[in-house]
């Protein structure tokens, strides 16, 4: 009736458009669903009480089409309604509309036109009403009957509050934590049992009665849940049902339940599984007979006994994750390792059951001895990996030549599918066997057990291989086979030829080689020598050494010596060679070789060269001279994002970052500690096309392991322990920009796939989180560890190394670009006598001589400490260097510092040793090192330790 008046007001007060204002003014605030559309159902306009029937926000529904909110309206249909409206004030009709979540919400449709181009729409809920929740806990609590529905279309969940506390919720809980808390009390099958009947419920009209345990705070109980569902047209719009204590479970009379419980003891003792009652402190309350025979206790021991006792590394830290795990899920299944009385090692798979008595709780077990079946499928993985990893190729076939197996190796070079080789027939892989030829080459193999010979195989693609054939008969459950063994010989014959080609490439090779024996005899020279010699080589063969160079003798062959000799050529007159010697071992045999060159010309230039390297002084020391210029070219020409130098060595790696800079291609910078592989990074960076955006910098070795991945990818809020709100990763801030990854080589192996996929997908989540972040981040990588050597220890992921080596830059240590000691030695006089306050201009011959002798194992940063520790002691304008003269010593030597990563692991090793091998208790390594025991585990199985190795 309001409605009808408003509409009659608007029909004969104006004619004239509501504008958005007016209509804000003027519905806003009623309850009641008012629309404003123009004549191409455009909605102008909406109130709050409108929204909430599409379950939108009014901002979201204006622009939209009226046609399309309404399921069943067309456009034409439309027009039609708008030329009813010019004959009539109103029109009225019944239709679904489409909500937030896609469902139908049926709706009585009122229309009204207002001024030439607007219609005023009032739109009333047709759902049923929801019942009267005052009235349903009245006839709850009179009927001690839990009642519960579920409004589909609005998401909108009641449940009395008898029936919350039959299926065990919390008081005072709220629409939100109805699903969660009822989870929370019900063991994983019946929740899986619930899930099924939810989604067959939603999908059509369906009634339900089923029985659940809940476990609730005052106990276990068996509650009897029904209810059905109501629908529309297209889908289903209610559920709503009742909740009973089922009541026909009784207790037994006194005698009767006194015998059933005899029974039920006898059947569990004499049960062929081994059952455990145990409590959250680790006591055993119960075990069964079978408990006993196997771990060598009895009934009586077992109770003054804990789990740790028997179970193998397994602490108190084990069995309070193990029932936080256990309160939430209910059950769960598990290996684990029993040590008997006598220490012998039992295999056990486990069903784990929480129960609870009151306010007292138990985990029943329920576990099988798996240790010979464990056994078997060792055995079964040894063999089916040696075979699969055999280099040879494995063939096993049937009388009439059909394929029975074959191998990954065989696979692999025949370029065969698995399922294609089952296929396979010996004749299509083997040209020398045919139809006709089978039986004779099977009555061979019978009589000789084994046959061997060189034969054709036939590849996938048509191609040939050389292979050496073994083929053995075996019979295996009265089946007979052919058991063949195929070697590639193409390897062979590639290096026959190769050392073929290797002789003809001495011969023709413009240096002199010459091998001897150990008795200096030649073993082998090639023709270069021959032809200064001009004699055959037969002639040579096994000749003394002095024969053909007599100014030499056996006591010259020195290993890693130079030798110049001259000797007679004959016609060619007297020849010089210059010769290095090597000493080989080969078999147990020892070998010299002498490779050298005729220098004939090279001697009569020596001279010459004398001449030259005396002016070649002079211009070096005027260089030192030319400070001045030096340092204005240095500022010109090489200074590249502060990185200085004037080394021509260098200039390769400033080429290798002017190549790549403009690219996107992934950078991996090596090098050792200290050389400056940052400063190379941000150079990859300035020089991008990415230079407006940050570049931002990760340390892998300076984060801890548990905080590097949230420190990346980010975490969301209450992902973890401390995650008060959510946060960016560093790969999100640096989103358009540069991350760089120092130390990489320390990055976990857990959180290398991870990586992987960012720099393959440009996509990662959140840690704690679902939702895919995608990025556009160019990657530089450094590390001063051996990134090959790390993928062939395991300890580095071999594709996602590759992924890094897409353009390797190796950074150049300072005692290999000696040149440019002196103009970095003059940038940090200068920067430090800036921040010190002093004029320092000169710097001795002496000391900078000392310094270019110096090897530097810190590199520039050690050179930087240096000159800054020499500004702050010097007191006049010249630059006083103290080195001391055992440091360039040391760092030439072979010893090295250990890694953190090698101290850890050789620390941990220390202690297994002095524990004879024990990990974890009162008299394990984790005291020693003062560890928690899962922690020391864990750092163990990431440093490769097994701790059988230092059993005692």
């Amino acid at each position: 009736m309001v409605f009808s008046t408003i509409f009659r007001s608007f029909t004969t007060v104006t004619q004239a458009a509501i504008l958005s204002a007016d209509f804000d003014v003027m519905f806003s605030r009623l309850s009641v669903p008012i629309m404003l559309v123009d004549d191409k159902s455009s909605l102008l306009n909406i109130n709050s009480s409108g929204a909430d029937l599409f379950r939108m926000q009014p901002e979201e529904l204006r622009g939209q089409f009226w046609a399309g909110l309404d399921a069943q309206l067309t456009l034409i249909q439309w027009r039609q309604r708008l030329q009813q409206l010019r004959s009539q004030p109103f029109l009225h009709y019944e239709t679904d509309i489409l909500t937030e979540n896609e469902f139908l919400r049926p709706v009585h449709v009122e229309l009204c036109r207002i001024g030439e181009n607007q219609v005023l729409i009032r739109l009333t809920d047709k759902l049923p009403d929801r019942l009267r929740e005052g009235q349903i806990e009245l006839l709850s609590e009179s009927t001690q009957t839990g009642f519960w529905f579920y409004n589909r279309v609005d998401r909108h969940w009641y449940v009395s509050p008898v029936a919350g506390k039959l299926l065990g919720l919390s008081e005072g809980f709220v629409n939100e934590e109805i699903i969660e808390s009822f989870q929370r009390n019900l063991n994983p099958t019946d929740w899986k049992k619930v899930q099924e009947v939810a989604t067959k419920t939603l999908e059509k009209n369906e009634t339900f009665d089923h029985l659940l345990r809940i476990e609730g705070e005052e106990g276990s109980a068996m509650v009897k849940i029904s209810g059905r569902s109501v629908r529309n047209a297209l889908h289903v719009t209610l559920v709503y049902g009742i909740v009973e204590l089922d009541n026909k479970y009784k207790e037994q009379p006194g005698e009767q339940q006194h015998i059933s419980g005899e029974l039920a003891m006898f059947s569990i003792d004499q049960a062929r599984d081994m059952i455990f009652w145990t409590g959250p402190d680790g006591s055993v309350s119960y075990v069964n007979q079978t408990v006993c025979n196997k771990l060598k206790y009895s009934q009586e021991e077992m109770k003054d006994i804990q789990v740790f006792d028997f179970v193998r590394d397994f602490g108190p830290d084990d069995i309070e994750a193990l029932y936080t795990n256990l309160r939430e899920i209910k059950s769960l299944e598990s290996e684990f390792t029993l040590i008997s009385r006598e220490g012998k090692e039992i295999e056990i798979s486990a069903v784990v059951n929480y129960l609870r008595f009151g306010d007292k709780e138990y985990a029943c077990s329920f576990c099988r001895d798996i240790s010979k079946r464990k056994a078997k499928d060792q055995r079964r993985k040894l063999s089916e990996f040696t075979i699969d990893r055999s280099v040879e190729m494995v063939v096993w076939s049937n009388p009439d030549g059909s394929v029975h197996f074959v191998n990954n190796t065989f696979l692999e070079v025949t370029g065969y599918t698995a399922k294609e080789a089952k296929e396979l027939n010996l004749e299509d892989v083997f040209t020398h066997i045919t139809a006709e030829n089978m039986p004779e080459m099977w009555k061979t193999l019978r009589g000789s057990g084994s046959l061997t010979k060189e034969v054709v195989m036939r590849r996938k693609d048509g191609s040939l291989l050389p292979v050496g054939a073994t083929l053995n008969h075996l019979v295996f459950e009265d089946r007979e086979f052919s058991c063949s063994l195929f070697r590639d010989l193409s390897m062979k014959k590639r290096r026959d030829t190769t050392i073929e080609l290797s002789h003809m490439a001495l011969d023709s090779a413009g240096d002199c080689i010459l091998w001897l024996d150990a008795e200096y005899r030649v073993n082998y020279l090639n023709q270069t020598l021959l032809n200064l010699l001009n004699n055959p080589k037969e002639e040579m063969i096994g000749q003394e050494l002095y024969r053909i160079f007599p100014s030499l003798s056996p006591s010259d062959i020195v290993p890693n010596s130079v030798l110049d000799i001259a000797f007679d050529a004959g016609a060619a007159g007297t020849r010089h060679l210059n010769l290095n010697c090597t000493g080989l071992e080969h078999d147990g045999e020892q070998y010299y070789m002498l490779v050298g060159r005729d220098i004939t010309r090279m001697s009569e230039r020596q001279e010459q060269l004398e001449e030259a390297y005396t002016e070649i002084r002079g211009l070096q020391d005027r260089l030192q001279e030319e400070n001045i210029s030096l340092r204005e070219e240095v500022n010109t020409k090489y200074n590249i994002n502060k990185i200085i130098t004037v080394s021509p060595k260098y200039q390769k790696v400033l080429r290798q970052i002017g190549r790549v800079a403009d690219t996107d291609a992934t950078v991996l910078i090596t090098g050792e500690t200290g050389t400056g592989k940052e400063l190379l990074a941000r150079a990859v960076h300035q020089l991008s096309d990415r230079v407006d955006y940050p570049m931002i910098k990760v340390n892998c070795a300076a984060l801890p392991e548990n905080l590097i991945e949230s420190e990346l990818f980010g975490h969301e809020k209450g992902a973890f322990t401390g995650a008060l709100a959510r946060k960016k990763g560093r790969f999100e801030v640096a989103d358009t920009g540069t991350l760089f990854l120092d130390e990489v080589g320390e990055c976990p192996l857990d959180l290398q796939t991870k990586l992987l996929r960012v720099l393959q997908e440009g996509e990662f989540e959140r840690v704690g989180g679902s939702e895919t972040i995608k990025v556009d981040v160019r990657l530089v990588a450094a590390t001063n560890r051996d990134l090959e050597e790390m993928v062939a220890d395991g300890r580095f992921r071999a594709d996602l190394y590759y992924r890094l080596n897409v353009f390797p830059i190796s950074n150049l240590p300072l005692r290999e670009r000696t040149e440019d000691i002196p103009v970095l030695v003059e940038h940090f006089v200068q920067k430090f006598s800036l921040k010190q306050g002093k004029t320092i201009s000169k710097i001795s011959k002496g000391d900078m001589e000392k310094l270019r002798n110096y090897p530097f194992p810190g590199n520039v940063r050690e050179l930087e400490n240096m000159i800054e520790r020499a500004v702050i002691l010097t007191d006049s304008e010249t630059l006083n260097i103290r080195i001391d003269p055992i440091r360039p010593q040391a760092a030439g030597g072979s010893q090295r510092l250990l890694t953190f990563e090698e101290m850890q692991r050789k620390h941990i090793i220390d202690a297994l040793k002095f524990t004879g091998g024990r990990v974890t208790g009162p008299e394990g390594a984790g005291v020693l090192l003062d560890m928690n025991d899962r922690t020391l585990v864990s750092k163990m199985r990431k440093l490769g330790i097994k701790k059988r190795e230092y059993l005692v």
